[in-house]
C-alpha cells in the first residue's frame, strides 16, 4: 500500500504553528526575565561604586561612542559569522566558506539548525574572548591591576553586541526565517536574558546573585500564568452569563 503520508509537507505546515505556540507558552518567562534583568540592573546601578563603576562607564561608553563615530559593522559582521562558525563546529557541521565585509558577511556550514542559526543574536563572541584571556593570563600573573580596564571592556563589548544586535535585526536576518521570526525573536530574548546575567556574574561576581534572578523569574512567570487563568476565568464567567 503506498505511503500517502508525506513527512516533509507535514513539517512544513505543523512546525510554524508549533513554533508559534511555544513562543507564545514562553512570553511569560520571557516577561519575568527581562522584568528581573532590568530590576537587577537598576539596582546595581544605584548602588554604584568603585568596582561597578567601570562596568557602566563600559556600558554607556560604547552608546557614546556609536552616536560619535560610525558603527563598527566589519568587526560586528565578522563576530556574527564566527560565532555561526563556532557553533556550526560544535554541532559537527564543516565550514565551507567564510566570508566578510562592510555590508555583510557569510558563512557556509555542512549543516545548520536552531542554536547555529540564533548563536550570534544571544553570544556576545568578544565578551566571551575577552573573559577567557583575562581568565587564562590570570593563572599566570597577577591582573589585580589590570582588573577595572578588564570590567570596563566587559560592558563596553556587552552593550556592543547589545546594540548591533538590535540593529542587525531591525534591518532584516535571513538567519531569523529560518524557524519564523516571532518565534526566533522570544527565544532570542530569552536566551539574551539568561546569557547576560551570567556575564554580569562573571564580571560582577560579588553584585550579582544568580538563585535570587532565576527563582524570582520562575516566581514572576508563576504569577502572569495565574494572572491570565484569572482573567480568562472572569471573561468564561461573562460569557457564560450572557448565553
Amino acid at each position: 500500500m503506498k505511503n500517502i503520508f508525506n513527512k516533509k509537507k507535514f513539517n512544513s505546515f505543523f512546525l510554524p504553528f508549533l513554533r508559534v505556540f511555544l513562543a507564545l507558552l514562553l512570553i511569560p518567562f520571557v516577561i519575568s526575565l527581562v522584568s528581573e534583568l532590568f530590576g537587577s540592573s537598576v539596582q546595581l546601578l544605584s548602588k554604584a561604586s568603585a568596582g561597578t563603576l567601570p562596568f557602566w562607564l563600559g556600558l554607556f561608553g560604547y552608546f557614546i561612542f556609536q552616536i560619535l563615530f560610525d558603527k563598527p559593522i566589519r568587526a560586528y559582521v565578522f563576530g556574527h559569522e564566527l560565532t555561526h562558525a563556532l557553533f556550526g563546529i560544535l554541532a559537527g557541521a564543516k565550514i565551507k566558506g567564510f566570508k566578510v565585509s562592510g555590508t555583510g558577511g557569510s558563512v557556509n556550514l555542512t549543516k545548520t539548525g536552531l542554536v547555529i542559526a540564533l548563536s550570534p543574536y544571544f553570544f556576545p563572541i568578544y565578551t566571551i574572548i575577552l573573559i577567557g584571556i583575562y581568565r587564562v593570563v590570570s593563572l599566570f600573573l597577577d591582573v589585580g591591576a589590570f582588573t577595572p580596564y578588564f570590567i570596563f571592556l566587559a560592558g563596553f563589548s556587552i552593550s556592543f553586541h547589545l546594540f548591533l544586535t538590535y540593529y542587525a535585526i531591525s534591518r532584516g536576518q535571513s538567519d531569523l526565517k529560518q524557524f519564523g521570526i516571532f518565534f526566533s525573536l522570544v527565544v532570542v530574548l530569552m536566551i539574551n536574558c539568561c546569557v547576560l546575567i551570567l556575564l554580569m556574574k562573571v564580571v560582577l561576581p560579588d553584585h550579582i546573585n544568580l538563585q535570587s534572578y532565576f527563582i524570582n523569574s520562575f516566581n514572576g512567570t508563576l504569577n502572569i500564568w495565574e494572572s491570565l487563568y484569572s482573567f480568562g476565568g472572569k471573561i468564561w464567567i461573562s460569557f457564560q452569563q450572557t448565553k
